[in-house]
């Protein structure tokens, strides 16, 4: 009886201090009373005479709320497309605050999918817009992060092609690439925060490039020309506001007599010096860099057989790679070691004879050559650049941490001349559904 009593007693006293840690929305903050950022541009821009940050959002457009008659049980609100909202300031909070001037609706941060950084701001230093990242208790650490070539209120005021919300579209962009594409080094914020404070080793990520689309038949080519497009809550679209051409002015964006509404694509990368973006990388070098820092998972290599042009495609499934420096009396070597396996995609004018063992071998090394000119060239750009995006510098203080506090205060300047060999191992060991290739008469 008295262990009953006791059993009783103890599972009271669990249940007390449970019921104690169960603390109610004490600072709760109603749906209907934010405004919903999914995507957060800032821009540097120069007002009268002074630098000021110009921060813009993405926002879902929503709706009243709806009774039960119109989302069956209780009620919601029902999300439309997005709109975007400016505001200037001296810091970035201070912008953000700034919103609430023409916005009953306080932001809120925490389904910020992509923090797009316009290409001065990036030029200027994005160390700023890093720390305001981190130091948000909302936004979150996957947020991805991406340079804008040009400014990021073009950028947010792009029109998706196949996604209710630009922001969606751009996250995955950048999602699928290292798995189909692997032509832009991906990066979220955790990332750039580590690239930051991480001795030898620099900062990459994704570049937005923004283009009026070219096929004539596009919805959004024929959509009306705005440089600030909104719906409101039945869809209809807004007539631009003389706040968005203002803004285009201080940017520089041209407009032309007929302007066109853009799309953006995610192109190559962007390559930083410490904070500030000093270049580009473009498609294939961004593939070389993806290779040697093994972020690449699927892809594709174009290759020349026995031929001056290229006329062949080997699709890569599988990528690894190693990196071991060596430290000699002449110098720094950095041997890469690329190992992959992937199958025959293309083969035109049935260059390469898939039932000769000879000709697949031959192949295969033709595809070696091709991915180690790819890393070659990624290297060589980085290193006119200065920019250790590939992380030798880290991996020598973790290999010979003694050697790397000899030389970690000139890394910047020693890492150019380092030697980096590339070695590269692709198998075939598919060539698609069909064996010879398809022969005209």
């Amino acid at each position: 009886m008295r262990i009953k009593r006791t059993l009783r007693m103890i599972a009271l006293t669990l249940i007390s201090v449970l019921l104690l840690n169960c603390a109610g929305c004490w600072d709760r903050r109603e749906i209907d009373k934010l405004n919903v950022v999914m995507m957060l541009g800032v821009d540097r821009v120069v007002r009268d005479g002074k630098t000021r940050v110009l921060l813009s959002v993405l926002s879902l457009k929503l709706n009243s709320v709806v009774g039960s008659s119109g989302l069956g049980q209780g009620a919601g609100l029902v999300p439309s497309m997005g709109f975007v909202d400016t505001a200037e300031g001296e810091t970035i909070d201070d912008a953000c605050r700034n919103i609430a001037l023409r916005s009953p609706r306080s932001l809120y941060l925490g389904h910020v999918q992509a923090i797009v950084i316009g290409e001065e701001m990036a030029r200027d230093g994005i160390q700023q817009v890093i720390d305001f990242g981190d130091r948000s208790k909302d936004i979150r650490y996957r947020t991805e992060v991406v340079t804008c070539q040009g400014s990021a209120l073009e950028a947010l005021e792009a029109q998706p092609e196949f996604e209710m919300l630009s922001s969606t579209e751009l996250v995955e962009l950048i999602k699928q690439d290292p798995a189909h594409i692997s032509k832009t080094v991906p990066a979220d914020l955790l990332h750039v925060v580590s690239g930051l404070m991480t001795p030898g080793r620099e900062v990459a990520m994704p570049r937005l490039h923004l283009f009026s689309p070219p096929e004539r038949g596009s919805s959004v080519r024929k959509g009306p020309p705005s440089s600030s497009i909104t719906l409101d809550q039945q869809g209809q679209q807004g007539q631009p506001g003389a706040r968005g051409q203002n803004f285009n002015q201080t940017l520089g964006v041209s407009e032309s007599e007929h302007p066109e509404r853009k799309v953006f694509s995610v192109d190559g990368t962007a390559v930083f010096l410490g904070d500030r973006l000093v270049g580009w990388l473009n498609g294939e070098e961004s593939e070389g860099a993806m290779f040697i820092t093994r972020q690449a998972r699927g892809g594709e290599v174009p290759f020349a057989f026995r031929s001056s042009q290229k006329n062949a495609s080997y699709a890569f499934q599988r990528v690894s790679a190693g990196v071991k420096p060596v430290i000699t009396r002449d110098g720094i070597t950095l041997e890469v070691n690329i190992r992959g396996s992937g199958g025959l995609s293309e083969n035109r004018d049935a260059a390469i004879d898939t039932m000769k063992a000879s000709d697949i071998k031959a192949a295969e090394q033709y595809i070696d050559a091709e991915a180690e000119h790819y890393c070659q060239e990624a290297v060589a750009r980085c290193q006119s650049l200065q920019s250790d995006i590939f992380g030798f510098g880290d991996l020598i203080h973790k290999s010979n941490p003694a050697y790397w506090k000899q030389i970690k205060d000139q890394w910047r300047d020693r890492f150019p001349t380092v030697k980096v060999r590339v070695t590269a191992r692709f198998t075939i060991e598919q060539t698609g559904v069909t064996g010879q290739a398809v022969k005209s008469k």
